[in-house]
Formats: structure tokens, C-alpha cells, sequence
């Protein structure tokens, strides 16, 4: 605890939550109202977000990023001290602002994303995520197929380009 000088009341400083890496896979399907549950561990991870968004992802490949509010803002940050009459920044805020979605986080860490984004990812029963660092991928069982334990071509991409990340 700190004091605040001007009127002497003591103040109290809220715990910060720790963001840290989700990593791993969970296979999940869809409930009846197209839903699916962010896994515990991943949701205390992210700091127990009240919300998510949620976007299609920017690598190409037919999926969707989910992110915490913290980890989005910061990736947001650059864009703050961009002038507005910049136009390739303005093109990129408006196309992208667009196709976000602010998902709210019911009580059982359950998410609803809008049904475009389900469409784009041809997410329609069985989901898998990907834990991929400070955020975590929405695929296709198709798309994702599940691990069968042979995933030597998987691995031998992984160790070439380790090197690479300094991983």
C-alpha cells in the first residue's frame, strides 16, 4: 500500500495478473448454442478476461486468434500514435476493426463467436485450440486433424526452424 498525499487516504494497489504462454491442444465441440469452453488453464493464463476477441487469423491459414484484452491492446498500442490522416493505417484499423469481435466470457469460461468467423474457419461441430503463445487458434477438426503419434515430418520442420527463433 501506498499514500495518497492530497487527501491522506491510504491507497490500495489491485494484483496484477500474470499473462503467461498458452500452449497445448484441446479438442472441444460445439454446444447446441455454438459455443465452446476456453480450458481452465488456459483462462487463468489469460487473467480471467470478463472478454475476448476473437478475428480470423492474419498467417493465412483458415483459423481464428483468440486474445486477452491485455495481449490485444498491446498489439494495438502501435496504431495510437499513428496520425489518423495516415492512410495505409486507417485502411488497416477499418478493415480489421471490422471483421474483431468482443466476445463476453460467460461464468463456465464458455465463448459464443459470431457466426461469419464460424464460417470463415468452417468451424461447425467438433473445434480443436491451439495454444500458440500469448494467444490461443480456433481450427476445424478438419483442418486440425487430431495427433496420432506420428508426426516425424511435424517434428523435423519444428527442430530446422527452431534455430531460427533461438527456441
Amino acid at each position: 500500500m501506498s499514500d495518497d498525499t492530497t487527501n491522506n487516504i491510504p491507497k490500495v494497489e489491485a494484483p496484477v495478473l500474470a499473462i503467461t504462454p498458452i500452449l497445448g491442444r484441446a479438442d472441444h465441440r460445439l454446444d447446441p448454442k455454438r459455443r465452446f469452453t476456453i480450458p481452465s488453464d488456459w483462462f487463468e493464463r489469460m487473467g480471467r478476461p470478463a472478454q475476448v476477441y476473437a478475428m480470423p487469423s492474419l498467417s493465412r491459414m483458415r483459423c481464428l486468434d483468440v486474445f486477452c484484452p491485455s495481449e490485444f491492446d498491446k498489439r494495438m498500442e502501435i496504431f495510437r500514435s499513428t496520425a489518423l490522416s495516415d492512410a495505409m493505417t486507417s485502411r488497416f484499423t477499418s478493415r480489421i476493426g471490422e471483421l474483431i469481435s468482443c466476445i463476453t466470457v460467460d461464468s463456465q469460461n464458455r465463448i459464443r463467436v459470431k457466426d461469419s468467423l464460424l464460417a470463415y474457419a468452417g468451424l461447425e461441430e467438433d473445434v480443436v485450440l491451439i495454444g500458440a503463445g500469448f494467444h490461443f487458434e480456433v481450427w476445424s477438426l478438419m483442418e486440425r486433424p487430431k495427433l496420432d503419434g506420428n508426426e516425424a515430418d511435424i517434428l523435423e520442420q519444428l527442430a530446422s526452424e527452431a534455430s531460427s527463433f533461438n527456441f
